[in-house]
Formats: C-alpha cells, structure tokens, sequence
C-alpha cells in the first residue's frame, strides 16, 4: 500500500468543484485545450483529471465510508503513469490483475453531507507500443468474461485460417466485426459467451469476444477499460470505453473492434481498468465502488 497526499486546503477545494472550475491551490491548472506537444520519440504528455462526488443519503451518521476508485494503469505498453495527485489522501493498492485502485476513507460522515474526491495524473502516451512482459499462462485463462471454454465456441466458431500469429489475430478482428451487433450502451459486463450466442452486445462485449478467441487460438489477450482522450482533459463518465488488448513479439498491441480501429490512435486511449473479477472490494465494478450503508456516489461531470 502507498499513501497519495495533497496540499489542498478542503474549503477551497469545495468552492471550485462546485464552481466547476479547477482550484488555485491544487497547484495544478487545466491546460489550454489543444493537441500537447510531441515528445522527440513520438509519445506525448497528458494531463487528465476527474473527480467523484459522494453523499450520506440518511439522517444518520455514517462511522466510515469507503471508495475504491480506478486510477490509470502504472504501465502499460502505450502508458505510463508519471504523476499522481489525490485529494484528499488515499491508499494505492494494486488487485491480482494490475489495476491501480485508489482508496478514500471517509469517518464519521454527517447525515446528507457531502464529500468530494479528485485525481489528477500527468501520463505519457506512446503512439508506438513498448515491450512490457504479460504474464501468458493468466491472460491465456477461460474465466469470467472470457469462457472460451465453453462448447459453444467450438459448434458457433469457424475455423481461423492459419497463418501467422498477426494474420490469426487479423482474422478474429474481421469475423468479431462482422458477427457482432452493437446494441448501444448496455451498463453491464455480459461477456464473450453471450456476444458469441447472441450476435450482440457493447463494447464491452466487442472486446472480450475478441481477447476470448485470442486466448482459444493460444494467443494471450485482454479486455481494457478507460477513457478516450485525444488531448488534456476533464474525464466524464460517458467517456468511458471498453476495447481489447493482445500479446505479440514482447508487447501488448491495441484493439477496438467496435469502432473499427486495429492498433491505430494507441496514444489516445488512457486506460484504468483491465476487465474481470477484482480480488479486492472493487470486484466488477467498471469505474468505482462506495461502501458505506445509505451512500451514494457519482464520478462528476466537468
């Protein structure tokens, strides 16, 4: 566990996040909107930032509520975290599936008063992916989200044609394109089984029926959750996306079957959740969770 910790001042924090404008003492302004320089390797740096508001919804006192907030992953192929700020302090914890998770803890909350939570992170985004070791033999697994072991894969899958590892993946990109419906938002994570029995589904769907059938053919992959962000910003819930990420020559390669893109504009998803079962109180919950009886939170609009 790490402590994250700010010299912010509560008063002053509150009167900007209900202004709905950043506060001078965070020590960090939001940058004039705008594409952000290239660095001399191609990557670029991102300043992105978000907020929760939380509120005891009963005419009790609250001993201790709890949340469990996604921040962006450490590390990725096309990612790495180079500064993070919380206000007020956390912990960082980090579950069984690498994700980076950011824990408020909030005593004695008085009835119907409100609490508010904010992250800023500065990231540099690679346009060109890195070699970062997976570990194959967990991202290979039939699980939750990704039940390619399950009959009905092989009677509803064709075969793949063989060829290269790039051409396998190619091909279960073009067939998940062109098998799959997109229902709009649905707000849960169905998984790769009902995409495949279904035909349908979201872009959570679009993506673990793609990492599902990579795995089948021995290739490891995952699904990833985030935000598009094509310059600095104030992330808001609609934002978020699911898309998909596979193993090849030491590194991982981005994938979004749903809106047709195959390791394009890499440098533009920032990524804060790798999908599945957390082994923490986060368990499948997308963005956050609040615990605390009578509670209620929200990630913020800017």
């Amino acid at each position: 566990m790490k402590t994250i910790s700010r010299s912010i001042q509560a008063g002053l924090m509150l009167a900007a996040c209900l202004a709905g404008v950043p506060s001078a003492a965070s020590g960090a302004e939001i940058p004039e909107a705008g594409d952000p320089p290239a660095l001399a390797d191609g990557s670029v740096r991102r300043y992105v930032r978000y907020r929760f508001t939380m509120q005891n919804g009963t005419d009790q006192i609250v001993p201790r509520m709890e949340l469990w907030a996604c921040a962006p992953l450490r590390e990725t192929s096309t990612q790495r975290v180079l500064e993070l700020h919380a206000n007020p302090a956390c912990e960082e914890r980090t579950d069984g599936l690498g994700n980076q998770l950011l824990v408020f803890v909030f005593s004695n909350v008085p009835p119907y008063a409100v609490r508010l939570a904010t992250v800023e992170t500065t990231l540099e985004m690679r346009a060109e992916p890195e070699k970062l070791a997976a570990d194959r033999e967990r991202f290979l697994r039939a699980e939750a989200l990704y039940e390619h072991d399950n009959e009905a894969f092989g009677r509803l899958v064709p075969p793949f044609p063989k060829g290269t590892t790039e051409q396998t993946v190619r091909a279960i990109y073009d067939w998940v394109r062109a098998h799959l419906r997109d229902t709009g938002y649905d707000g849960k994570d169905r998984g790769a089984l009902q995409a495949l029995t279904q035909g349908a589904g979201d872009c959570t769907e679009y993506a673990t029926l793609f990492a599902a059938l990579c795995r089948r053919a021995g290739i490891p992959a995952r699904a990833v959750g985030g935000y598009l962000a094509d310059r600095d910003t104030l992330l808001e819930p609609g934002a978020y996306h699911n898309w998909a990420e596979y193993h090849l020559d030491g590194r991982w390669h981005l994938v979004d079957p749903l809106a047709g893109r195959f390791r394009e504009k890499e440098e533009q998803h920032v990524a804060t959740r790798i999908l599945g079962e957390s082994d923490t109180p986060l368990g499948n919950h997308p963005r956050f969770r609040l615990i605390g009886e009578g509670c209620r939170a929200e990630m913020s609009k800017p």
